[in-house]
């Protein structure tokens, strides 16, 4: 189902399969399929492939790709992301600057996420 659900273009599909090739589970163990299927999902928004993408390559030591992916998902909401930027700036690998944009664009995403609604039906 996920293949197919792929081929119509659904984000969370792409990413459940690159999760799905990357461990080897329930199909043989392929990572250049893990990383197509990441960055089809990224491409379309899909904010926890874009972190996996992110620490692919941070292991793989592209560090400013890395960068660029946590970026990107941190504006998106993603906090694992922002930790990650932090990470990088502690090891000398992103400057206060990339912090300090991860993390207006993570509050701003965030601010976003809230509305008053929501803030009542918490309250219940």
């Amino acid at each position: 189902l996920y293949e197919r659900a792929a081929e119509l273009g659904v984000k969370e599909a792409h990413c459940e399969l690159g999760v799905l090739y990357y461990d080897g589970e329930d199909v043989e163990k392929d990572t250049s399929k893990a990383i197509r299927h990441y960055e089809a999902a990224a491409m379309r928004g899909h904010v926890y492939a874009r972190y996996n993408l992110g620490c692919w390559e941070d292991n793989a030591g592209n560090y400013d790709l890395a960068l660029q992916h946590c970026m990107i998902a941190a504006n998106m909401g993603c906090q694992v992301s922002l930790n990650c930027v932090k990470r990088m700036l502690m090891n000398c690998l992103a400057t206060k600057a990339d912090y300090a944009e991860a993390l207006r664009g993570y509050q701003s995403a965030t601010e976003e996420m809230q509305s008053s609604d929501r803030a009542e039906a918490r309250k219940k």
